[in-house]
């Protein structure tokens, strides 16, 4: 499997509800990417935004993760494949 491009990889935050994607890169203190990747939201797994306001309803892992938009900044995914 090729690895992707890092060029082509956004912020969580930039994602539209509805689109699907896949985690590629957790930024920021090691404590905060040892708990995001507690939450699910580990590198490959796919993400589903279902709603996107104040903060952002996430589903991963089977479960529905509500994250404030400056902690999905800290999220770098790319557009999973069908």
């Amino acid at each position: 499997m090729e690895q992707p491009k890092e060029e082509s990889w956004i912020s969580l935050q930039e994602v539209e509800p509805g689109q699907r994607v896949r985690v590629q890169r957790l930024a920021g203190q090691p404590a905060l990417c040892h708990r995001l990747r507690e939450m699910g939201f580990c590198e490959y797994a796919e993400v589903k935004i279902l709603n996107k306001g104040g903060a952002m309803l996430c589903q991963v892992c089977n479960s529905k993760v509500c994250l404030s938009r400056k902690l999905a900044e800290s999220i770098y995914v790319e557009a999973a494949v069908a």
